[in-house]
């Protein structure tokens, strides 16, 4: 099955970029997929494939436009690096509760292993 590379536009004034590659046995088949892996998030407003090799031929540009890939929209949300961290979210919690007045009791059970785990023989 061929390789294609996928490229796309983030702003309606950038170049084609690349941002990837898929497997599709057709140009068809290839835009459905490129769309579906790289742009499924709409964070961009054109995309385009090429078959892999093929540095002279002509981009296979994707039928939907920027509406249909959502245009400018800004979803670095869905993205990993703008999650806050565990540790942020815990001290803005322990703060509510102390405000409110309850104790967040952090004592974990003891491991499975541990000697402090075995029930004491009767």
């Amino acid at each position: 099955m061929p390789v294609w590379d996928v490229f796309g536009k983030r702003k309606p004034d950038d170049e084609f970029q690349w941002v990837g590659g898929i497997k599709a046995p057709d140009v068809d088949m290839a835009l459905v997929l490129a769309r579906e892996t790289h742009f499924r998030h709409k964070e961009g407003v054109a995309y385009a494939v090429r078959r892999r090799g093929d540095t002279d031929a002509a981009l296979h540009v994707g039928k939907y436009g920027g509406d249909e890939l959502g245009g400018l929209t800004d979803r670095s949300y869905r993205r990993q690096e703008a999650y806050a961290g565990v540790g942020a979210r815990q001290k803005r919690v322990s703060r509510e509760f102390a405000r409110a007045g309850v104790r967040i009791d952090r004592s974990r059970p003891p491991a499975a292993g541990s000697p402090r785990a075995r029930v004491p023989d009767a």
